[in-house]
């Protein structure tokens, strides 16, 4: 687990030029974009260069020559090629792009016309439109070393325009990232709409979209928003219609799990072109806490489910892949197939899994999951391994 944000100290604090800032080294901007001010960390032993936007430090001793932000402890982790976010008066930070990081993600909003029984992040209904130009400044901060990144929400095309305009920016000043779209799939149902996502978005792009039942009622009732099916459905040939990157996510939980193999057969007979599918474990966070009885399903109880869902779909050609799942509770036939999937910043491995020989190459566990874990979880020793992923 990676914390992200902090409170934060000030010296020579006066009003700056923006909010987001990227990190370089006290002796140069190397492997930065020129697009976003610099914000210089100063190291032990290192003299402070002048005319830097802003100066970063852990030690509270420390003063830069302008503007200084002290980072609390759990901060101490920023460097070279990290993105901050820094409130304006100087109080706050957070970390909108870690630089080692597997994962990062942009929330362009928390607005969304979905209201999953499952959701991770509960829509709400404030204005929050400043959140997609703040995407635009953390794009422009990213180091030239950046090379994937997310947008998530909410739904991220609630704001159309907005939308259009970010992925704009992205493809005129970083046309060479791998962009990754969650969406529910429903704008795209515009046939217009799918058109101009494909000539804003950068060539290497690709949409998430959640699928999560074979037909109209179960998706509808999961995502509590009735006709989203059927939107969804058209979102997606009208985005396979102009060539676009799609991802199909099903997220496995009590309400589909009886008809997982339904949903498999239905994407395989009517939606075979898509790039892959991702059969996903739950986050219990979010909405998902109060609907536990409705939505929680212990994976090792369903993995023959689970494989068998994933064999129709291998076996019909569609690249599958296993998300947000233990390794000890798959099926070893699964295990070429699952995904470190999970953000840095809220994973974790519980200390039983400290012996795993298959440890460094398994998803682990939500830390947003609290203690709503398999039960089944356990070590899989050395002499216990006879395939492990990717060695299939």
């Amino acid at each position: 687990m990676i914390p992200l944000t902090g409170r934060t100290t000030t010296h020579a604090w006066r009003p700056l030029a923006t909010d987001v800032y990227g990190v370089t080294a006290v002796t140069g901007q190397a492997g930065r974009r020129s697009y976003a001010p610099a914000a210089v960390l100063l190291r032990d032993g290192e003299a402070a260069v002048d005319g830097a936007d802003l100066y970063l430090t852990t030690d509270p001793g420390v003063v830069g020559p302008g503007p200084t932000l002290v980072l609390p402890v759990q901060l101490a982790h920023v460097t070279h090629g990290d993105v901050l976010v820094v409130s304006a008066d100087g109080s706050r930070a957070q970390v909108a792009w870690k630089a080692t990081a597997r994962h990062n993600s942009i929330l362009l909003t928390e607005r969304c016309d979905h209201y999953c029984l499952m959701c991770s992040q509960p829509p709400k209904e404030a204005d929050d439109s400043g959140l997609y130009g703040r995407a635009q400044r953390i794009i422009s901060a990213l180091p030239a070393t950046a090379s994937a990144v997310s947008l998530t929400g909410g739904e991220p095309s609630i704001d159309p325009e907005r939308f259009l305009g970010l992925l704009e920016h992205i493809t005129a000043i970083r046309p060479d990232l791998s962009l990754h779209v969650l969406s529910n799939g429903r704008r795209f149902a515009d046939p217009l709409f799918a058109a101009a996502y494909r000539e804003a978005a950068p060539s290497d792009s690709m949409v998430g979209i959640p699928l999560y039942a074979a037909e109209p009622a179960l998706h509808d009732y999961i995502v509590q928003a009735p006709g989203a099916f059927n939107e969804t459905l058209k979102g997606i040939v009208n985005l396979a219609a102009v060539g676009a990157g799609i991802e199909i996510r099903v997220v496995v939980q009590r309400a589909n799990l009886p008809a997982l193999s339904e949903v498999a057969r239905f994407i395989a007979r009517n939606l075979p072109f898509v790039d892959q599918v991702a059969l996903m474990g739950l986050e219990m966070t979010g909405l998902a806490k109060p609907n536990a009885a409705l939505v929680w399903a212990d994976p090792a109880e369903y993995r023959d489910e689970l494989r068998d869902a994933y064999v129709i779909l291998r076996d019909a050609g569609v690249e599958t892949r296993i998300y947000n799942h233990q390794l000890c509770v798959l099926d070893r036939a699964l295990w070429p197939a699952a995904v470190q999937s999970i953000s840095d910043w809220k994973n974790t491995y519980p200390e039983s899994c400290d012996p795993c020989a298959v440890k460094s190459r398994c998803a682990g566990v939500f830390t947003t999951s609290g203690s709503r874990l398999s039960p089944s979880l356990h070590p899989i020793l050395t002499g216990d391994v006879d395939e492990a992923p990717g060695q299939r």
